[in-house]
């Protein structure tokens, strides 16, 4: 290399040019050379589609601080907050897991069906999802009951309370078709919790080929603790002293660990499903 960039140099330098222009000339080549002949560092950039997984619906939500207010955020959706509804929209079906208020938006905003699979006699239980829309549903969209696993409850002498007596539906799929037989419609699913069955749904109708499909994370219990019958937030908005008399180990209203001091009177059970549901298949 030293002998080539001399050569070139010397070639293409005046007759009258010092020598030490000609060496410092000489190394600007010879390093130019040498980083030209060295292998370059390659940079991989892998980006991987979020997919629906268990732990992605289970993760524990961040607790908030103790002791600081908490006030109506960005993260929360309300009808006129242009700039949350675009940042829901650009987000899914892409990112897979919706919360309770992205869910929400997304069923108001982005015509998302609600697909309810909790048993009939869980539904009838715990409660079901609201019949009559807000004003401020746009769509021609709508809340569906297709029950993944069939469940009877009966009273377990040893465990000293009732449990599920539980069946895989095994038209579960068939009624899922026939409900949605667009493989392109858009369908928010929620169980319980959205810890097992949601999951389990969401791999069976990806694998029969539904492209916009959303697991909702924290399933009807969740929706329940911040939408009323008229899917009208529990809790106002604006700034809330926060509440850690809760006797559960839950996540509390709006997955902030604590619960409003302002909030309803409605008793709001574990968000979470003690139940050991079985798999589908």
């Amino acid at each position: 290399i030293a002998c080539r960039a001399s050569a070139s140099i010397l070639s293409h330098t005046p007759f009258n040019t010092p020598p030490h222009f000609v060496k410092e000339m000489a190394s600007t080549m010879m390093a130019s050379a040498a980083l030209a002949a060295a292998p370059q560092r390659v940079s991989i950039r892998s980006s991987k589609a979020i997919v629906s997984s268990r732990a992605a619906l289970v993760a524990k939500p961040k607790a908030v601080r103790r002791g600081v207010a908490v006030a109506a955020s960005a993260n929360m959706y309300f009808a006129e907050d242009q700039e949350y509804i675009d940042t829901v929209g650009s987000n899914f079906p892409d990112k897979g897991i919706a919360n309770v208020e992205e869910a929400r938006c997304l069923f108001s905003e982005y015509a998302y069906n609600i697909l309810d699979i909790r048993a009939k006699t869980e539904i009838e239980r715990v409660g079901a999802y609201p019949k009559q829309y807000p004003t401020d549903h746009k769509w021609n969209t709508g809340i569906f009951a297709v029950p993944m696993i069939d469940a009877v409850p009966k009273y377990d002498a040893a465990l000293q309370k009732k449990v599920y007596n539980q069946t895989p539906n095994k038209d579960f799929l068939a009624r899922v078709m026939k409900v949605f037989p667009n493989k392109e419609a858009k369908i928010i699913i929620s169980c319980s919790d959205g810890r097992n069955r949601a999951v389990q749904a969401l791999e069976a109708l990806d694998e029969a080929g539904y492209t916009n499909i959303v697991g909702l994370r924290g399933g009807y219990n969740m929706w329940n603790r911040t939408w009323d019958a008229k899917m009208r937030r529990r809790n106002l908005p604006g700034v809330f002293a926060e509440e850690y008399s809760h006797g559960a180990d839950t996540c509390g209203v709006h997955a902030t660990g604590a619960s409003f001091a302002n909030q309803d009177s409605f008793q709001y059970p574990d968000w979470k499903d003690d139940t050991e549901w079985i798999e589908w298949k």
